[in-house]
């Protein structure tokens, strides 16, 4: 199967880092292309970088249809663009937030999200509402770094992960703990191990479920809600 990440912001480090864990943990029939637009914010922290971004990223989901691919993941802890990603696309698109809520939600009472600074708390929080969700989170905490900085910066990013997401379990009676950033990604493992807790890599465990679903052979239903838009001039 042909799968694309999209890294939705324009790092390459970052894009690098994703592709560096994804390809091994990845199936070995499964063909990885991971990459990122060359335009919008070098970083998501907000509201308005997430629209900057998805209007970037549509490009490449339009891409992954012309090119035969079977999937396509949107990397980022936002899904920005996400519906309207699946309004442009007959294939599978995955939002790495959306998927890994829901599979937390399967694996303990009740989960908590990290994420990098206090300013996106709030939007977690309605994250979660929009997952219809709310009732299985936890607390939303931050580590207090910004988006680059936790992929920059792995040894401070690894201790401010143990320290909050232990705060989260002892605190907040949290069961499973979710790295609420793709730039977190491959921090998951030594977090789970110290803590005795379920901790998801939500780009990991983004990419296996998608695999899942290739494999059933089913995408996001064109009917109504990601029905394909009517074509209309832009001026």
């Amino acid at each position: 199967m042909k799968i694309m990440v999209i890294n939705p912001n324009s790092s390459k480090e970052m894009t690098a880092s994703i592709r560096t864990v994804l390809e091994k943990i990845k199936r070995q029939d499964t063909q990885l292309t991971v990459t990122c637009p060359d335009k919008g914010p070098i970083e998501i922290s907000s509201a308005l970088d997430e629209i900057h971004a998805a209007y970037h990223m549509m490009d490449l989901v339009r891409q992954a249809n012309k090119e035969n691919y079977d999937a396509v993941i949107v990397a980022c802890f936002s899904d920005p663009g996400l519906t309207a990603a699946r309004e442009v696309s007959d294939i599978l698109v995955v939002g790495i937030e959306e998927s890994t809520m829901h599979v937390a939600a399967t694996l303990g009472y009740r989960f908590s999200i990290l994420t990098p600074g206090p300013r996106r708390i709030p939007s977690k929080y309605n994250d979660a509402w929009r997952n219809k969700l709310y009732y299985n989170l936890a607390s939303v905490r931050a580590l207090g770094m910004t988006v680059t900085e936790t992929d920059s910066k792995p040894e401070e990013a690894q201790q401010r992960i143990l320290e909050v997401a232990r705060q989260a379990v002892e605190q907040d009676g949290a069961e499973v703990i979710i790295l609420g950033c793709a730039g977190m990604v491959g921090y998951a493992e030594k977090a789970a191990r110290e803590l005795n807790v379920v901790v998801l890599d939500p780009t990991s465990t983004a990419l296996k479920y998608t695999e899942a679903l290739v494999d059933l052979g089913v995408a996001h239903s064109k009917r109504a809600l990601y029905a394909t838009p009517m074509e209309k001039e832009y001026r």
